[in-house]
């Protein structure tokens, strides 16, 4: 009778192993360093971004991502004020904190995603599916405007439809920003984009991948309040990427960004810029 208990007890032992609570784990650390510029701006970076990522997961289902992002311009242009010759140099310009948490269900996923940066913060609810070679995502939110005089918005963006063949993905974009401001001049502002997005890998080995995107951006529908449009950009975008595996837990990976603008002005202010690049280069360890 008593190796019944002891029967018990290693069997309780066993089954507390077996269903041992799930554990919260690093999956992913990285670094990027990515330089923005249009035409006619600084001559070294409007925007040069430093970027920290961290993943983690707990269990099987939840995943947790964190970023954290420090914006400056850079430019070594002299101008002459008081009599004394100045440099712009670098200025701090913005800042951003991202957090997101995610539950898989299947081939579906929920998230709540929140951003808060130096004009706004916003909250998220990203949503994405999976079907054999249909895929997609959306992720629908509320923005508040941190800037004098700026108004909230409703706003919501992402990839509801994505067709994958082979190595190939066809998507939609969406991007949908509209103020939630009561006074008149504002009350119908909204900035409305749409995509259509051909991305694939170009060569790939073991070790190494080149890929390419293309974008274009159509019935771009800009409303400033009060009836009066703003300017409109049916633009033109390629993306080069790379990626290389220096070890089976370490890649390196840069990208190159270059946008073609192409404006309707309608009521808005003139932009002179006709171009945009972007070029970044990172590294990413994963557990």
């Amino acid at each position: 009778m008593k190796r019944i208990p002891l029967l018990l007890a290693a069997l309780g032992v066993v089954s507390a192993a077996a269903y041992a609570a799930p554990e919260l784990r690093v999956t992913s650390i990285g670094q990027t360093l990515a330089v923005e510029n249009t035409s006619g701006a600084e001559n070294i970076g409007e925007a040069v971004q430093f970027v920290n990522k961290l993943g983690l997961a707990y269990g099987e289902d939840w995943s947790f991502s964190f970023l954290a992002r420090k914006t400056w311009s850079a430019s070594t242009d002299e101008y002459v004020k008081g009599g004394e010759t100045y440099s712009d140099g670098f200025k701090s310009v913005n800042h951003r904190m991202e957090i997101v948490a995610t539950r898989k269900f299947g081939d579906y996923s929920a998230a709540l995603k929140w951003r808060a940066q130096k004009d706004y913060d916003r909250l998220q609810v990203p949503v994405s599916y999976k079907f054999g070679m249909f895929s997609g995502n959306i992720a629908p939110g509320y923005q508040f405007n941190n800037t004098t005089g700026g108004q909230d918005a409703f706003f919501m963006d992402g990839e509801p439809l994505q067709v994958n063949v082979g190595p190939v993905q066809l998507a939609y974009w969406l991007e949908y920003t509209k103020s939630t401001g009561d006074v008149a001049a504002d009350k119908n502002a909204h900035d409305y984009r749409n995509q259509i997005r051909l991305r694939g890998t170009l060569y790939s080995t073991e070790d190494y991948k080149i890929g390419a995107e293309y974008r274009y951006q159509f019935l771009n529908d800009v409303e400033l309040g009060n009836g009066k449009d703003g300017v409109e950009n049916n633009r033109h975008i390629v993306i080069v990427n790379a990626a290389y595996n220096l070890t089976e837990n370490l890649v390196i990976d840069g990208y190159y960004e270059y946008d073609f603008n192409k404006y309707e002005i309608n009521d808005g202010k003139a932009k002179a810029d006709d171009y945009y690049g972007e070029l970044g280069f990172g590294w990413t360890y994963k557990f």
